[in-house]
């Protein structure tokens, strides 16, 4: 897969977010290093991250400034 033309969903699952990039290469490894307390999910498929609740505002901003300096785009779902 070529991460210059991956879309990544966003899913917001109350205080479980996924993040929807593949498990390794450069994107997951930046992805790691920027965002430490995440975690691949073999089972779903994606990445996986707690957030408390007050925190999603500051967190998806994060989130979306990663990749938007990455030129990636994002969009978001809201399972919550």
């Amino acid at each position: 897969m070529n991460d210059s033309a991956l879309h990544v969903t966003l899913t917001k699952m109350c205080e479980l977010h996924a993040i929807d990039i593949p498990r390794s290469g450069e994107l997951a490894e930046h992805f790691q290093l920027a965002f430490p307390s995440a975690s691949y999910d073999e089972e779903a498929g994606e990445w996986r991250m707690v957030w408390k609740k007050g925190t999603y505002a500051e967190s998806n901003a994060r989130l979306e400034a990663f990749f938007s300096e990455r030129g990636l785009a994002f969009s978001h779902i809201n399972k919550c």
